[in-house]
């Protein structure tokens, strides 16, 4: 609530995702303007979720933003679910008309 101690939160978090030095290590590469736009998307989806924090937004809005970011991650890393696949199927042809 104080904000006390968020900065080592972060530091926790980030050293869990990305240990120090592993992507200096590792690297990596953006190998499409489709993951482009999709990373793209994911980080402004991050800035709107941190704006709606400094705004003091209520959180169970802020993490709508974190989902709309999480799901363009999602289609570069290639994670899908049930759902992703049959949205994809039926969203290019028409059934029962």
């Amino acid at each position: 609530m104080t904000g006390s101690g968020l900065d080592a939160l972060r530091t926790l978090i980030l050293d869990q995702l990305a240990p120090r030095g592993s992507l200096e290590i590792e690297g990596g590469f953006i190998t499409s303007l489709r993951q482009e736009r999709l990373l793209a998307e994911a980080e402004r989806m991050l800035e709107k979720a941190r704006a709606a924090v400094e705004s003091s937004i209520p959180h169970e809005l802020v993490i709508l933003d974190l989902y709309c970011a999480l799901a363009p991650l999602d289609a570069v890393t290639g994670a899908t679910t049930a759902d992703d696949i049959l949205n994809r199927i039926f969203s290019t042809f028409c059934i029962g008309k």
